[in-house]
């Protein structure tokens, strides 16, 4: 039905939807017929299946949510959120827009990443995944950032790593930053070693050290190991510089 048919588009977006949304990806499966999408809403609500709750419509109970999105057949999920990811996204007008969606245009495409086709849709999500890390980032949303990273560090290859190597040391060097904020020290230390083995100019790679730096010498006991790393690359650069113990222990 058509009420079931909006509901398991309300699904793929999660518990709740704003209004404008809903109404967006739901628009053109009444074109051209004299019922539009705000009666079936109106039903739903009516029905207790979804609460308008300004400027969103919840799912009443997360069941309701869970029997709507089941009702999608599996195979089938990963295209509805490639689609609504596409339609949000081609419906923005400016890269404000962008901006202010960017989160939910990333999550649908990258649950719908199976169904692309094209290497710029590739490109595209990667670059999308990256936006939305930084503006998680902004907001000290580490985890969510590392996440978003992680989805754009996962669509690329090592074809791309020379392709769009601008794009690739992006990703990896801001990987790094949040998964030192996380407390993961062991992703810092791998992503910071293909950093290094894989930047091809060392400017690349100075980001890279300082982030190791922090990381090594996050314990007290560490800081000697962490002053090596600096002083090593300060000696690629050109100043050279002798460390004992005693400077050390200034340090700490």
């Amino acid at each position: 039905t058509d009420i079931q048919l909006m509901l398991k588009k309300m699904a793929c977006i999660g518990s709740q939807c704003d209004i404008t949304i809903l109404h967006l990806i739901c628009r053109d499966d009444f074109a051209g017929r004299e019922s539009d999408e705000f009666s079936n809403v109106d039903t739903a609500v009516d029905e207790g299946l979804i609460k308008k709750n300004v400027p969103k419509y919840v799912f009443a109970h997360d069941q309701i949510e869970s029997a709507a999105y089941s009702l999608i057949p599996e195979e089938q999920r990963a295209s509805w959120h490639f689609w609504i990811g596409k339609k949000i996204l081609s419906s923005c007008d400016s890269e404000e827009e962008i901006e202010r969606s960017i989160f939910l245009i990333a999550d649908q495409l990258n649950r719908g990443k199976l169904s692309m086709k094209e290497e710029a849709e590739r490109i595209s999500l990667t670059e999308l995944n990256y936006r939305a890390a930084k503006k998680a980032i902004s907001s000290s949303m580490f985890s969510n950032a590392s996440h978003y990273l992680k989805e754009g560090i996962s669509l690329l290859d090592e074809t791309h790593r020379e392709t769009h190597h601008r794009l690739w040391i992006s990703l990896f060097v801001s990987y790094a930053e949040t998964e030192y904020c996380n407390g993961n020290f062991e992703n810092v230390r791998n992503t910071v070693s293909s950093i290094i083995v894989h930047a091809k100019s060392f400017s690349d790679k100075i980001p890279a050290y300082k982030t190791l730096c922090l990381c090594v010498g996050s314990g007290r006991k560490n800081y000697r190991r962490s002053a090596q790393i600096g002083l090593d690359v300060l000696g690629q650069l050109g100043e050279h510089f002798s460390m004992n113990q005693s400077q050390v222990t200034v340090m700490a």
